[in-house]
């Protein structure tokens, strides 16, 4: 029988009450003053949470989401099903109407798409599906991190082929890397996040020509490319497109991500995806807006035209480099960025501070993305700006 007394023994690190004893706060084989941590997966260690900081804001230009919401009518049919669907049952799974919807839109067949709770749980997915212990991804530099992440956790080994000083790809380095260690995943965003850059179609081609095994092309932010690749999945059985209605389509809320490819890819993946991910709220949103025709375009349109213009105003000033993007955001360096950071959030503007830390990749050093945002969003970062760096170049 265990007494409060006998924990006031001289080797025991500290005296503690039997209470706590038996709530599991000591271990007498451990002297330590703290209760024991469970064991986790030593990669843990080297992998730092993925957060967004987000400060008080006013404007909102740091995690390339539409400016715009859905229009009212189209909110309101979303509601009115939401409140007519059963809430005691589980989603849909697979989701085949809203699988449905997604193909007759992008128009392929319906046996070539997957959807998923967002791009990143079919990158996960994805990952766990190809990679084992020392098999590899390779991936472009600097590139989307939770890629880098999901790899990891899947037991792979990471290979980087850095972009081109002016964050562009080079296809001849990334076919070399594919050639040199026989990657089971190949994992290249276009555009890119956070650079804006792109491949084209002969680019994604050359790619899957030089390996058997999977090409993901994560095309995130495709509407705002210009760049089209699908037709490449009747050639190559070893690609797959990650896509999204994040973005373009204004349902970040609702979290739904789709794959594009070959059905027996897809069936392979879908092994490696939790089921009924995607929840009915998410459902019957994607339904709707894909049900809706085109409310797009004429947003798409906008922001390509305010990446212009913004792009532009910003590339005058002193002291600021400007990259090329074909997403809807872009990336820029200058002299004094965490300067430029601080002062746009005391204007009440934020953005994403990508190169300010001292943990930052070496090739984002002292750089910065902007997302699109509303005209006035846009013109207010342009005077803010103007401001700030015509003041550091006297």
């Amino acid at each position: 029988m265990i007494r409060e007394a006998d924990f006031a023994r001289p080797d025991a690190p500290r005296r503690i009450s039997l209470t706590r004893f038996r709530a599991g706060e000591y271990d007498p084989a451990v002297k330590e003053k703290r209760p024991i941590l469970p064991a986790f997966r030593r990669e843990l260690e080297r992998i730092p949470p993925y957060r967004v900081d987000t400060p008080a804001h006013e404007i909102k230009l740091n995690q390339n989401e539409s400016a715009i919401d859905l229009p009212a009518g189209l909110r309101e049919q979303i509601l009115i099903r939401l409140r007519e669907a059963p809430w005691h049952r589980y989603p849909d799974y697979p989701a085949r109407s809203l699988e449905r919807l997604i193909a007759k839109r992008i128009r392929v067949a319906q046996a070539r798409v997957m959807a998923g709770h967002a791009s990143n749980e079919l990158l996960y997915a994805t990952a766990l599906a190809t990679l084992e212990r020392r098999k590899t991804m390779v991936t472009g530099a600097p590139g989307y991190p939770v890629a880098k992440l999901a790899a990891t956790l899947a037991g792979g080994r990471i290979v980087e082929v850095p972009a081109d000083a002016r964050f562009q790809y080079e296809v001849g380095p990334i076919v070399a890397a594919i050639r040199k260690h026989d990657p089971r995943l190949v994992f290249l965003p276009s555009p890119n996040n956070p650079t804006g850059s792109t491949l084209s179609r002969d680019d994604v081609a050359r790619i899957c020509s030089a390996t058997g095994n999977l090409v993901m092309i994560d095309e995130a932010y495709r509407e705002f490319s210009g760049v089209a690749i699908q037709s490449l999945l009747k050639q190559f059985r070893n690609l797959v497109l990650l896509r999204t209605l994040s973005k373009a389509s204004r349902l970040a809320a609702f979290r739904i991500g789709y794959l594009v490819g070959d059905p027996e890819v897809l069936s392979r993946i879908e092994r490696a995806k939790p089921p009924h991910s995607i929840d009915v709220p998410a459902q019957i949103a994607g339904e709707t807006l894909l049900a809706s025709g085109d409310i797009l375009s004429a947003e798409i349109a906008r922001v390509k035209r305010e990446r212009a213009r913004v792009m532009k105003s910003l590339a005058t000033l002193p002291g600021v480099e400007v990259f090329p993007s074909r997403a809807n955001f872009f990336l820029i360096r200058a002299e004094n960025a965490a300067g430029f950071y601080k002062y746009l959030l005391a204007q009440g503007i934020l953005i994403r501070a990508v190169g300010t830390a001292p943990t930052a990749p070496p090739l984002l050093r002292n750089c910065l993305r902007i997302s699109i945002g509303k005209n006035r969003e846009n013109s207010a970062l342009v005077a803010a700006a103007r401001r700030f760096f015509e003041r550091e170049g006297r």
